[in-house]
């Protein structure tokens, strides 16, 4: 029987997994697009390769976290 520390760790090591995953796929040229849209949206220019690279983690973990609530 899988303990609750076993099943937690399984779901931590799928939502890393996927996350990671879904972060790869902004990992182009076509970046500085999202970046100025941001920097509309946001009313800021202070926009900067820090922050957006947090945005994106922060974003791709959110949708690997609703993706496993979904699916179990």
């Amino acid at each position: 029987m899988i303990s609750d520390v076993e099943m937690q760790e399984a779901k931590d090591d799928w939502i890393e997994a996927r996350a990671e995953e879904l972060i790869k796929n902004f990992g182009n040229d076509n970046d500085w697009q999202i970046v100025e849209l941001l920097k509309i949206k946001l009313e800021s220019k202070s926009i900067d390769a820090d922050i957006y690279n947090q945005f994106i983690t922060d974003m791709c973990y959110s949708q690997a976290k609703a993706e496993y609530n979904k699916r179990f």
